[in-house]
């Protein structure tokens, strides 16, 4: 698709939609009809054109319908993926913090960094198919030091076992991160919709009488408009105003971290006067 349409806002794209596929179907021929004296009595050809209108207008909604549930999959799968991630994150940094040591102290403000890297480094580059060369050194510096580790007890070897294998977990998901923003629908899908529209409005140039070009033609291809406005909006996963978002890995970056060392006073308890 056209990437600077993704830049409109959802009623943007709306409006922008439905206002030329009403100056198209209605208004152009309507002002042709008038410009060339043309009135089209024919009762068969109104029949045949009626028929074909909804037999057209059928297979242009369950075309379109059929897109729309596609690219709401992809949303919903790409969704999954990223709260999939921020759990691993959060994991791996209780994971460090059940090894305990300074090593392991190090390695969870390393994850800290990686995750903030990832919202503000990696994310903006996803609209674009492309990967955060920070964020990619900040893993590996993870995967580095958590190899690094000495475990001195029983306990230690069996938290290191675990951070090796969630690192590996890691860098599974953020690779099908990366895949996933390459994701939209094919692109004889967009081809089958643009020749279906297309029919659809020569065909309700046919309509007769007039008032049925008017309220008839024009309703349904309001609608279809809309359908494609949504169907636009939701084909991009990590474009436009219905993106997916990192809110998932913004909400756990607080939570992840070196644990802070808080004092408490000590209150001292005395025995009352007597």
């Amino acid at each position: 698709m056209i990437t600077w349409i993704h830049a409109l806002t959802n009623i943007e794209l709306g409006i922008l939609l439905m206002s030329i596929g009403i100056t198209v179907s209605t208004v152009m021929p309507i002002s042709i009809r008038y410009h060339f004296k043309l009135d089209y009595k024919s009762d068969a050809l109104a029949k045949s054109a009626e028929e074909s209108f909804k037999l057209v207008t059928t297979m242009t909604l369950l075309l379109l319908a059929f897109c729309l549930v596609r690219a709401q999959e992809n949303h919903r799968n790409v969704e999954d993926l990223v709260a999939r991630e921020a759990t691993i994150i959060y994991k791996l940094n209780r994971d460090l913090g059940s090894y305990g040591g300074d090593e392991a102290t190090v390695l969870q403000a390393k994850t800290q960094s990686y995750a903030q890297s990832m919202i503000d480094d990696e994310w903006p580059l996803l609209s674009t198919g492309e990967r955060s060369v920070k964020t990619s050194a900040l893993l590996d510096g993870l995967d580095d030091g958590s190899r690094q580790l000495i475990p001195a007890t029983q306990r230690q070897q069996i938290a290191q076992s675990e951070i090796l294998n969630i690192l590996a977990q890691m860098s599974d998901v953020r690779e099908a991160r990366l895949s996933a923003s390459h994701l939209s629908l094919p692109l004889y899908y967009w081809q089958a919709i643009c020749c279906s529209i297309m029919v659809l409005i020569v065909v309700g140039w046919f309509q007769h009488p007039m008032f049925k070009l008017v309220i008839y033609v024009g309703g349904v291809v309001l609608g279809v408009c809309l359908m494609l406005a949504l169907l636009i909006a939701t084909d991009g996963v990590f474009i436009g105003q219905n993106r997916v978002t990192s809110l998932a890995i913004e909400r756990v970056v607080p939570l992840i971290g070196p644990a802070e060392k808080h004092s408490f006073p000590v209150q001292s308890q005395m025995s009352p006067a007597l």
